[in-house]
């Protein structure tokens, strides 16, 4: 077996599973045991894992010794590009994130301009660290919009126009490091499904509601399978007002901010608060039966186990989530009621820099192994530095 995808899968499990024993780990993995101490070994050497006794109390025969990781062994920096707003931050292998640091941006603003803006944000993120540049395995990226199969290109965002946008090309020019993107609530929906509520999930949909509507679906077992869900764009009320994307009656014409705000009639009243205020006005109910069609269609197509509410509606109140817990169940097959369970977000804020951090971390971790040295002349705190 090749020691870097070995590595990847014994990372993979003690990530998921915690400290176990080499022997837990062969028979989790179907790893030969020989290859088992061959890769925690070179990992040991890496400081990627380390050793500890677990034998307790125990003084009879040889002692028990588990591998855990060491967490802040390497670090993956996060950029999230909202619509509108920017986060970034360094997040070490657990995905506890550190010197996050944020920007808003005009949507009509040139993007060559905004990548210029995010590069220098970031480099100043990069430069204030004190971590050694080679334990910075590379960049995640979350973009509003459908990305291409090899993740170097946010091919088309309805919500801000970018059409055929290379971010990861731009991105590793100007920062010297490896780059993955991802549309950003698929991000999110991986970032649940790896350390937070979906974690007892097979299959998760993350819903992101913010200047517009957006969903991401992520299946966890046999075959890993995850992509957007443009639910934004289900068509709930045909022949209805025309949508930014081409169609008319769409979802996001009724439940995003810019419709919410306008049946509220309070121009600045804080994001968190629309759903509440919505809540209480007469058009609510025509809003909320929309919002239970286009978020049952989907349902019933992609049959995830768990839904995660994130940005607005993870502010919702109460009652929204027990009315959707009690409504949603009745519009969809019975057999997909069984395990299906509507949740808040369990990532703290900013959740989109953590769903960016864990999509590198799966790409230049966990999934294929820890990438060697990079082959990246990489600038930080403006020394050049190669590997």
């Amino acid at each position: 077996m090749c020691l870097r995808r070995g590595s990847g899968e014994v990372l993979t499990v003690l990530r998921d599973e915690g400290a176990m024993s080499r022997a837990e780990i062969a028979r989790l993995t179907g790893i030969s045991s020989a290859g088992v101490t061959k890769i925690t070994a070179q990992m040991i050497r890496d400081g990627l894992i380390k050793e500890h006794d677990i034998s307790g109390m125990m003084k009879v025969g040889r002692p028990p010794i588990s591998v855990e990781i060491c967490s802040e062994a390497r670090r993956v920096l996060g950029i999230h590009l909202g619509a509108g707003q920017v986060h970034i931050a360094l997040s070490d292998i657990a995905l506890n994130v550190t010197d996050a640091r944020s920007m808003t941006y005009d949507l009509s603003d040139p993007v060559d301009g905004l990548i210029a803006r995010v590069s220098d944000l970031a480099r100043q993120v990069l430069d204030r660290c004190e971590v050694p540049p080679n334990q910075i395995l590379g960049v995640g990226v979350g973009v509003p919009g459908s990305v291409d199969p090899d993740q170097r290109v946010n091919l088309h965002s309805v919500l801000t126009g970018w059409r055929g946008i290379a971010f990861a090309d731009a991105f590793e020019q100007v920062l010297g490091l490896p780059v993955v993107i991802e549309h950003n609530a698929t991000a999110m929906a991986m970032a649940e499904a790896c350390y937070g509520a979906g974690r007892a999930a097979d299959s998760i949909l993350y819903l992101l509601l913010g200047k517009g509507i957006g969903a991401g679906y992520v299946q966890t077992s046999g075959i890993e399978r995850r992509s957007a869900a443009e639910i934004g764009h289900v068509v709930v009320d045909p022949g209805g007002s025309p949508c930014r994307c081409g169609g008319r009656g769409c979802l996001e014409q009724f439940f995003s901010e810019e419709p919410l705000r306008k049946i509220i009639g309070i121009t600045d009243l804080p994001r968190s608060a629309l759903i509440a205020a919505a809540m209480r006005r007469p058009e609510w109910p025509k809003v909320y039966e929309h919002f239970l069609q286009a978020l049952s269609t989907t349902v019933t197509l992609l049959a995830p186990e768990r839904i995660v509410l994130g940005g607005d509606l993870n502010n919702a109140p109460e009652q929204f989530m027990e009315e959707l817990r009690r409504d949603l169940p009745l519009r969809v097959m019975p057999q997909q009621r069984v395990k299906l369970q509507i949740e808040r977000t369990s990532l703290t804020e900013p959740v989109g820099v953590h769903g960016a951090a864990c999509v590198a971390l799966e790409q230049f971790l966990y999934r294929n192994g820890p990438v060697s040295a990079p082959k990246f002349a990489r600038h930080v705190a403006g020394v050049q530095v190669r590997s």
